[in-house]
């Protein structure tokens, strides 16, 4: 015996043939026993690391023209509903994150609220307003939460017209 091995005094493992016959069977096995990360066909590319934020989205420590967090912001957006959104696009320059966000508020509950207002006002319209109201408030909670993770959620209906507002409308 050389000084590099060392000899076991337990035997060896049994091998379970439906396994080696899987790890063959998928390429795993074949060849010079080299390390093959990825099985025969399956696409391979750039994986992000853990806890990396998604594409478009925002950092924990990034900041905003005002010298606020974007995440802060972003949050603040949504807190009074189309007020607030309104307040950070007209003073937010340089965060594409928190245009975004402060453009959606806009749009969303701006459009509710005038659709909740009529609907209201009207006889036998007047659960379709409460059901409005509804919406609104688990809207608000919903896009709160995913603003404060930094995250750029869209609304089916209003993400994609905000994203191309924020692009058009410069103030």
């Amino acid at each position: 015996m050389t000084q590099g091995e060392r000899r076991s005094s337990r035997p060896p493992l049994p091998i379970n043939r439906g396994c080696l016959q899987a790890l063959t069977s998928r390429g795993y096995l074949q060849g010079q026993g080299g390390y093959q990360p990825y099985p025969p066909g399956q696409q391979y590319g750039y994986q992000q690391p853990y806890g990396a934020p998604q594409m478009g989205d925002v950092g924990p420590l990034e900041r905003t023209s005002l010298g606020m967090r974007a995440r802060s912001a972003g949050l603040l957006c949504y807190l009074f509903g189309w007020v607030t959104g309104l307040i950070f696009f007209l003073l937010e320059r340089e965060s594409r994150f928190v245009r975004f966000h402060a453009m959606q508020s806009i749009l969303f509950f701006g459009t509710l609220s005038i659709l909740e207002g009529v609907f209201s006002r009207l006889p036998l319209f007047g659960p379709i307003g409460g059901a409005l109201g509804l919406v609104m408030f688990i809207g608000w909670i919903v896009l709160m939460v995913k603003a404060n993770r930094g995250q750029h959620y869209k609304l089916p209906l209003f993400g994609d017209l905000a994203d191309r507002l924020i692009g058009q409308i410069n103030v």
